[in-house]
């Protein structure tokens, strides 16, 4: 670790810039289910762009008449209560929260709605394209040599949008609010288990004191995967009751200020902040951005995107492809790589039957044909994931090819019925594969719907599992209801995601420790829900807590984590996913493409207050 605020900041944006892309590569991929719902479109669905390529279409050379849009289309009159030519059109999720913006109570904050992204300001942010750590209300942070201190410093500039200054008396309030409540969403975690004490010396110094040493803690005030550790003005929040109160209009330090939730439009309007405190490094051109909930027709949807009554979202990939086709040349697509590779969670507990010995785990690999999966269930070809991470050009320092190749993750039926054969699973006169003198079963659980890709990447598995003799099915529940089964162990394959790292592999190995490992039929309470116990992994992982990831001390011992993690294989990897954004340029341009893809693209996420201050007006009223 270094030891000056300024160098701390050189090595942490190594150690981050892992979610850099490749943007002719990893980029060239699509929407699958898990994030066309937030496009406005049903469930996770979409694809990139037309080519199968993604990135940016050019469209045709006709120019489009004044009263048009893109390909001659004319442009439609905007339901909103802002002049359109200063207003950027945002279309998102059905709202049905308006009147609450406390994101720590249940159903006290709309997912979607903007607030995290114009309102809400962040200590840092992580710029996923380009690996860029960006401080913004704190300039830095330093680990004493122990990791058993964290210091924080805050800009000075700082103020929230009612005028008084951002202090370490707010960070400090905000983060022990959240540890000495833990029934808040969001409380208790990482600060109650390794906070003990705050002291801030000065108004911009924050030294957190840990009850035990851990260099990550950091990552928890990163803006990375959407949003991060919201700070709380102490003024107001701590004459209120937080299991109550609804923060309505919500003051924080964002350049955007609420101006009003109309909830007969299912519209949240976003209006400049006069006296926005960092105008010197973000003075967005937008007069004001309003979030409002699309139309539930994708045609009606994409015919508002076509009129250009909204300018992001709107749209899914096969009226994207319409367009083109049409000629509309105002549409932008731009893919974007998933934090989440789509993976197979096999259960490790011996009450599930065959599936338990890790030996299976293998044959369900083995029977795995990323390759098909890739070109042809998801909406557009993406690679298949060898690794249980993003294949993001950062994260290639944590790539161990001596491993991985000894563990190759290959589509092998011959394998699979091989390694069955040694595992005692042979077939009866009927070809059915019997194990423990019982038949072999296997069901797949999934919370996608039945067209849904991890559905249909279950469906694949199943049927190669019964071309080797094993009795096999998929079956799509309710989110509440996977869920439940998820957590209480109650399956024998879940065909989902992985989205347990972020930051490095020792968060996925901290993940699967022992001592998360419940009975099946109790509740797993978010982690290890495949209930591995794995003493030699447990080992390395907790060595693993108390280093720099990036340490020499570090490497042996990820690479033996590693090669015990494939000899488990307590994740499967599938394929890495992409989800395209799309936008229009009829009435603003400086969109993020993928060419330039400067910052993060999608509106949900809180970087996306970087895209709004590149922005600049066409000149169409």
């Amino acid at each position: 670790m270094a030891e000056s605020m300024g160098k701390r900041y050189e090595d942490v944006q190594d150690v981050l810039k892992h979610h850099m892309m490749n943007r002719r590569g990893a980029l060239r991929a699509g929407l699958g289910f898990g994030a066309a719902v937030l496009f406005g479109g049903s469930a996770l669905s979409a694809c990139s762009s037309g080519d199968g390529g993604g990135g940016t279409y050019a469209g045709n050379t006709k120019k489009p008449a004044p009263d048009e849009g893109g390909g001659g289309a004319p442009i439609g009159k905007a339901n909103i209560p802002t002049p359109r030519d200063k207003t950027v059109i945002i279309g998102q999720v059905d709202f049905q929260v308006f009147n609450s913006f406390n994101p720590m109570i249940p159903n006290g904050s709309q997912g979607g709605n903007g607030f995290d992204t114009m309102v809400r300001e962040y200590m840092f942010y992580l710029n996923l394209p380009t690996g860029e750590l960006i401080p913004w209300l704190a300039t830095g942070y330093e680990y004493n040599a122990d990791f058993t201190t964290l210091t924080f410093k805050f800009d000075p500039n700082a103020k929230w949008n009612d005028g008084e200054p951002l202090t370490s008396e707010d960070f400090k309030f905000s983060v022990l609010l959240r540890r000495d409540n833990p029934a808040l969403l969001g409380g208790g975690g990482n600060a109650k288990d390794f906070i003990a004490n705050i002291q801030t010396p000065d108004p911009q110094t924050a030294i957190l004191e840990l009850s035990k040493p851990n260099p990550r803690l950091h990552y928890d005030y990163i803006c990375s995967i959407v949003a991060s550790f919201d700070i709380l003005p102490k003024h107001i929040w701590e004459k209120e009751d937080p299991t109550k109160f609804k923060d309505n209009p919500p003051v924080r330090t964002g350049p955007y200020m609420l101006d009003k939730a109309i909830p007969n439009q299912k519209m949240y309007v976003y209006k400049k902040n006069p006296n926005y405190w960092n105008k010197a490094k973000l003075d967005p051109a937008p007069e004001f951005v309003i979030f409002q909930s699309t139309a539930t027709s994708q045609d009606a949807a994409s015919q508002a995107f076509k009129r250009a009554e909204f300018d992001v979202g709107s749209l899914d990939e096969q009226h994207a492809k319409q367009l083109r086709s049409e000629g509309y040349e105002k549409l932008i697509t731009t893919p974007f790589n998933d934090p989440c590779p789509r993976a197979l969670w096999p259960n490790h507990d011996p009450a599930r039957g065959i599936i338990s010995d890790p030996r299976m785990h293998h044959v369900i690999s083995y029977l795995t044909d990323r390759d098909k999966i890739g070109k042809s269930v998801w909406p557009v070809e993406t690679p298949p994931a060898q690794y249980p991470w993003a294949n993001y050009d950062g994260n290639q320092k944590w790539e161990i090819p001596a491993v991985a190749d000894k563990y190759k993750l290959e589509f092998s039926p011959q394998k699979a019925e091989a390694l069955l054969d040694e595992m005692g699973a042979t077939k009866n006169a009927q070809g059915k594969r019997m194990w423990k003198g019982k038949p072999a079963t296997i069901e797949v659980i999934t919370p996608a719907p039945v067209d849904g890709a991890e559905y249909i990447i279950g469906q694949t598995v199943v049927t190669e599992l019964k071309k080797v003799g094993i009795d096999a099915n998929v079956r799509s529940y309710t989110g509440s209801v996977h869920s439940e089964k998820w957590e209480r162990g109650e399956f024998d394959i879940s065909s989902q995601w992985c989205c347990q790292m972020s930051q490095d592999p020792g968060q996925l190995y901290n993940y699967f420790q022992t001592r998360y490992a419940k009975k099946v039929g109790e509740n797993a309470v978010g982690r290890n829900q495949v209930r591995l116990k794995d003493p030699e992994l447990d080992t390395l992982s907790k060595q693993l807590d108390n280093l720099d990831p990036e340490s020499a001390e570090a490497k042996p011992l990820l690479e033996k984590a590693l090669d015990e993690y494939y000899q488990n294989l307590p994740v499967i990897p599938v394929i890495q996913t992409n989800y395209p954004a799309y936008y229009n340029t009829t009435f603003w341009e400086g969109w993020p493409t993928e060419d330039d893809l400067y910052n993060v693209p999608n509106n949900w996420w809180g970087q996306f207050m970087f895209v709004i201050g590149r922005l600049k007006p066409t000149g169409q009223k």
